[in-house]
Order: C-alpha cells, then structure tokens, then sequence
C-alpha cells in the first residue's frame, strides 16, 4: 500500500477502528479475516509481508507508527539490493572476515507506516540488512540484541572465523515475543537506550515497541516489528499471536517453494553465493 492509501484511514470518524487498548475478539477475527483474504494468490512472500503490515496499519492506525517484517536469510541468498546493503553494513564495520554465503541476515521485506518514505522496503536507510555476523556485532545493536534474546533465539558460533549459525530456533507452534514497554526510557543490561534512535522516538511520540516471531521449517525466522505512539501492556500484543500463526500458516508454501521476493526469476537469490572482492 502506498502512503496516500493510508491517509483516508487516519482520523477517520465514521470507519470503526480499534486501538490495541479497546480492540475486541470479534475485531481481532475480523482483521485476521480481511488478512486471510489478502493473502489468498500471493505470488511471493515479500507480496504476502507487504500485505501483513499494511493490514495492522490499516486496523490500528491511530497507534501505529511504523510497522516492519523481517526475515532472517543466509547472506548468499539475498537479491542484489540487499545483498548490497548488508555488504555495505559488513565494510562499514570491517566484518569482511566473518561473512560466508550462509551468514544469516535480518533482512527486511516490507515495511509501512505514517511517512511516505516508511511505506517501501527499497527507501529504508541503514535497516535494510543487518548481518549476524558476530555475537559481538549483534550485541553492538542494543534493539536486534533484545529482540533476539526476548524470542529465544540464541546465536553461536561454529568454530572460530567461521558464519554464525542460529542454534536455537523458535519451537514448532512457538511465536516469540519481543517487548520494549517504553522507548523512552527503555534501557539494556548496559545501561544502554534498546530504541537508541532519540530523535525518531521523540519526534514521532514512539512508546511502546514490539515484535513477534516465528520460525518456517526451513529454520528462516519470520518477525513482524512494530513502533507505536502508546504505552501497551504485554497482554494487549500477545493478542496478536494468532494473526503471526495466520501470516505463517498461509505463506509455508511461498518459502517452501522459494518464492521470497518481487520481481526475480526462479532461483536467481539462490545462485548468489559469492562474496563481493
């Protein structure tokens, strides 16, 4: 959805929207619903995200800021845009000698929110592709960091030099949940900000931060991240574990199939295996 669809939803006074604080079961059913619809001859799965956080934009506008899904790839199988962002992130940061082909990146594939610039995956600046290169590196982002420790996914090294590999990954049926109750003041066992964009968090009223994850069969882990101008308690975004479990049931055959991202012929992400010189 591009931004200019979104307007017509904000402050709304005769459309029924929900906030997370007041939203009901039967609403709950009825955004799965419109979803499921959505999602029905998707052709990629990048198609299926975009359609995933346009749909909680769209249902709880008036507390959503900026609503993202990530999926965790190995490295040599990025499209080029990505591929060249994380390569990007990896020369920024000299990480050159801990890459492989099968270095798992947080990838981002869609993205929609409150600015035009929020509302397509290929404008993101600096979020596009994080590589998980290093324990070090991952604990270097005091948000990625959190959101991994908060959904039970571990990062381990194989042997020294060598890709990190995700050891343990969220349970068959397990959604994860990934909770910052205040960007504000939120703050990490170092006593650094786990939201450590200031300026974003101040000029856009950003309160509570959340995400939620789940694993394919092929071990790619799924996350839907989300900013939002309210403080919410853990409850009211559990709520949303079905809407993850819907998301993932109905895209299991675009990933089992490969079909990840808009606009490349069959197989041509996974062909990408070298490592830039």
């Amino acid at each position: 959805m591009e931004y200019q669809e979104l307007v017509p939803w904000i402050g709304c006074s005769h459309c029924h929207m929900p906030t997370f604080a007041t939203v009901s079961h039967h609403d709950l059913l009825a955004i799965q619903d419109g979803l499921r619809a959505q999602l029905r001859g998707t052709s990629t799965l990048e198609e299926a995200a975009r359609h995933g956080v346009q749909a909680l934009c769209r249902a709880f506008s008036g507390d959503v800021v900026l609503a993202r899904l990530f999926l965790t790839m190995p490295f040599g199988r990025l499209p080029a845009d990505l591929h060249r962002a994380a390569w990007n992130v990896v020369e920024a940061q000299s990480l050159q000698a801990q890459m492989t082909p099968e270095t798992p990146v947080l990838a981002l594939l869609a993205t929609c929110g409150t600015r035009r610039e929020w509302c397509n995956r290929r404008s993101s600046q600096g979020h596009a592709a994080i590589p998980l290169s290093s324990r070090s590196f991952v604990d270097s982002i005091p948000m990625v960091a959190r959101m991994l420790q908060d959904m039970g996914i571990d990062l381990g090294l194989k042997l020294e030099n060598e890709s990190v590999l995700v050891q343990k990954i969220l349970g068959a049926g397990w959604v994860g949940l990934f909770y910052v109750d205040d960007a504000r003041s939120a703050r990490d066992d170092l006593g650094r900000r786990v939201v450590p964009a200031v300026d974003f968090v101040e000029e856009h009223g950003i309160r509570t931060v959340f995400g939620l994850g789940k694993a394919y069969g092929n071990g790619s882990i799924a996350s839907f991240v989300v900013f939002t101008n309210k403080l919410l308690p853990r409850r009211q975004i559990e709520s949303l574990v079905p809407y993850v479990n819907l998301f993932m049931a109905s895209t299991f055959d675009l990933m089992r199939r490969g079909e990840i991202f808009e606009g490349l012929p069959d197989g041509a992400a996974a062909e990408r295996s070298s490592l830039p010189t």
